[in-house]
Order: structure tokens, then sequence, then C-alpha cells
């Protein structure tokens, strides 16, 4: 009888060692691909926003935040549930931050562009060619327009015609308004024509674009607000109940039934929230 319990005893250690060496070696590819992920991501979209950031930096600060946050959050409530979704919004967030900057340096092209394009009509009208007026631009200019335009300059510099080096500016800023300011120097150059004055009527209908959307932005801010307001009221309401009725909202953090309720609620939250932004976005 013994005997039989020391085997079973070694089976259930040997069943357990290699579980435990396999989950050990899974975390550790697991680690490294979102290692190789990480700084290939945070080393193109930095290089993109000109940030001069080391990425290993980067890494080390998310992977701490990753690790100590959720830690934190299980030692103080007590609830495992809600220290691995914040860790899953942890490990998200870098894309979305990276997003979020890279829109907003978009955003910022866009309404810089119209008075550039003003501007180099100006200077080309006062005698000088494309190129001397681009750099006249680059010079008097603000990031992060000046940016993009000083690194088109440099391809320039390096043997890369003018044609193929506005196209790859407008491929790191993909909107419609550099994409008819390359266009109209591109056309410009093939066919001839004046440059100044297609550059000063582009600006001026840019402008005038630019003014629309703002305005658009400014009527739809309601709904916009209304749509986040909807899908936090739920959030809100929840964290006051568990808060001041918290044994009678407990099954809801601590079984299967409640993570299951947590999760439709997310995914109906999600869907409603999508939907009121996708209402709100009207393209000019």
């Amino acid at each position: 009888m013994s005997g039989q319990v020391i085997l079973i005893a070694l089976t259930a250690f040997a069943a357990i060692a290699l579980g435990g060496l396999y989950a050990i070696r899974a975390g550790d590819a697991f680690m490294a691909r979102y290692h190789q992920a990480f700084m290939e991501q945070a080393r193109v979209n930095l290089a993109d926003m000109f940030l001069f950031i080391d990425p290993r930096q980067l890494y080390l600060t998310n992977v701490v935040v990753l690790i100590v946050v959720p830690l934190l959050l299980w030692a103080i409530t007590g609830k495992l549930f809600l220290a691995l979704i914040a860790a899953v919004l942890l490990a998200v967030m870098p894309k979305k931050i990276y997003r979020w900057l890279r829109q907003r340096r978009i955003n910022k092209i866009q309404e810089q562009l119209p008075d550039a394009l003003m501007m180099l009509s100006g200077t080309m009208k006062a005698g000088l060619g494309f190129s001397p007026a681009l750099e006249s631009l680059v010079k008097d200019g603000y990031p992060p327009l000046a940016q993009e335009l000083a690194l088109v300059l440099r391809e320039q510099h390096l043997g890369v015609k003018t044609e193929v080096a506005l196209e790859r500016f407008a491929e790191r800023v993909p909107v419609l308004d550099v994409k008819l300011f390359v266009s109209a120097v591109s056309i410009s150059r093939e066919v001839g024509g004046n440059l100044a004055e297609s550059l000063k009527v582009l600006a001026d209908t840019l402008r005038r674009r630019l003014i629309m959307e703002n305005k658009v932005k400014a009527l739809t801010a309601q709904g916009k607000l209304q749509g986040i307001v909807m899908a936090m009221l739920p959030v809100a309401i929840t964290a006051y109940l568990a808060t001041a009725y918290p044994t009678t909202m407990e099954p809801m953090f601590n079984t299967w039934t409640g993570y299951a309720v947590i999760g439709v609620c997310a995914i109906l939250e999600y869907i409603g929230y999508k939907m009121c932004v996708k209402i709100m976005t009207i393209d000019i």
C-alpha cells in the first residue's frame, strides 16, 4: 500500500514538474516575442514621431509597470480578476499611446500646412526656386511640419528625386492635405505652370476645409461627450455599489457568473461607445 502511495506521489510530482517546466518555457517564448514586438514597434513609432528615446528604457519601464501595478492591485483589493484586467489593459496601453501620439502629430501637421504653403508661395513669388523656398520654410517653421520637410530636404541632398522624397512624406503623413500638396508639386514639375499661385490657391482651400472641420467637431462635441458619459455611467454605478454594498456585490467579483456578466457588459459598453463615435464622426 505504501509503495502505491509513493508511486502516486512520484507520478504527481513528475507531472507538476513537467507542467512547471512547460509553463516556464512557454513564458520565456512569450516574453521573447513580446520583447521583439515591443522593441520593433517602439523603434518605428519613435522614429516616425522624431522622439529620440531609448526603446530599451521604455521596455524596462513597461515590464516593471506590467508586473508591479497588477500585484499591488491584487494585494490591495484581494481580487485576482481585477489584477488580470489591469495587466491586460497595461499590456495594450503602449500601442494605444503610440497611436494617440501619432494622430496628434498628424493633426498638428494638418493645422500647420495651410500657413506653410502660403509662406512657401510667397517665398517663391519673391524669386526663389522650390528647393530654396523649402529650405527657408524649414528654417523659419515649427515642428512637427518643419521636421518632416527637413527630412525631405535631407533625402534630396542624398540624391533622391524631389518627387520621390515628397511621396515618402505623403506616406509618413497619410492625410488628404499632404497628398494634394505633393500632387500639386509633382504636376507642376512635370507639365509646368505657376507653382506659387497653385500653392496659394491650395493653401486657401485647405484653410477653408480646416475651418469647416473645426466647426463640425465643435457641433458634434456634445454627442461625443454624451457617448463617453453613457459608457462610463455603468462603471461609476458599479463602483459605487461595490463600495456601498460590498456584501451584495461580492458574487459579481468572485464567481464565474459574475465574471461572465462583467465580460458581456464590457463588450456591450464598447459596442455602444463605438456606435456613438461612428454616428458623431462626419468626414469632410
